[in-house]
């Protein structure tokens, strides 16, 4: 089993400032939650609005148009499972009545750096996946973020992170088998992209810089955006007939309800 590399240098520290935001856009905004580890937590940014869940947000209304309302719950350095205990309550904000209409979940590196074995990672995601969809309507969209290969700048040693990079996407894969199996979960892979720049890690060279974070935003927006705009044009009515389960009433959609291949 391989553990991912140690970072070098002054350990970074969770972005600062604000954990919630708002673009400018047309209609209602979409309720954005961004929920997971370190990628999340806008390691390497200074601020969250120039991290992923502001960048996110800044890419989804430029591909869409749609104002976007985005909060972060997150935590450097938490597994999954670390993530399911202590973050998950905080999707929901009781005093403001805010509620997501989407979550992202960026989870898998710390559990690398433990490391987690796969099945036991897994089991983890299923569980988190549990309780989100405990805690909000089965109707939300959860996306899970793709993790990006540890090997980030261009400039890194050739072949140095091939076995650790082997192991990341196992731990990958097993988010691709938990979003195949439940409706409204998807699995956007980071993908095999060119080398990163050397601008784009932070650092430490082992998280991103605002730089990494955008490029990624607008990755991962390119992705959601179909999504950002069904849950747009098919808003659920927050007090309307339930199923049981939690789900609105009515025939369910396809494009909410295909499952991630």
């Amino acid at each position: 089993m391989f553990r991912l590399p140690s970072r070098r240098g002054t350990p970074l520290v969770e972005a600062d400032g604000d954990v919630h935001g708002t673009t400018e856009g047309h209609g209602p905004p979409m309720r954005l939650a961004v929920l997971g580890d370190s990628a999340a937590a806008g390691v390497g940014a200074l601020s969250h609005r120039e991290a992923l869940a502001g960048q996110l947000a800044t890419a989804l209304t430029a591909l869409t148009g749609q104002a976007v309302s985005w909060r972060v719950t997150a935590k450097a350095g938490a597994t999954a499972e670390a993530v399911r205990r202590g973050l998950v309550p905080q999707l929901t904000d009781p005093l403001t009545r805010w509620t997501p209409d989407l979550v992202l979940v960026a989870v898998g590196i710390a559990d690398a750096r433990h490391p987690r074995g796969p099945l036991t990672f897994r089991r983890d995601a299923e569980r988190l996946l549990r309780d989100i969809r405990l805690r909000l309507d089965h109707h939300v969209p959860v996306v899970f973020a793709g993790l990006p290969s540890p090997d980030l700048s261009e400039d890194a040693e050739p072949g140095a992170g091939r076995p650790v990079g082997r192991y990341v996407r196992l731990l990958d894969r097993q988010l691709t088998a938990v979003a195949a199996r439940h409706p409204a979960t998807y699995h956007l892979p980071a993908g095999r992209s060119p080398r990163i720049p050397a601008r784009w890690p932070a650092a430490d060279r082992s998280t991103l810089s605002p730089q990494g974070y955008r490029a990624w935003g607008r990755a991962l927006a390119a992705g959601i955006a179909p999504l950002a705009e069904r849950t747009a044009a098919v808003p659920v009515p927050p007090d309307g007939p339930r199923h049981r389960d939690g789900a609105a009433s009515g025939p369910p959609d396809p494009a909410l309800t295909a499952r991630s291949r």
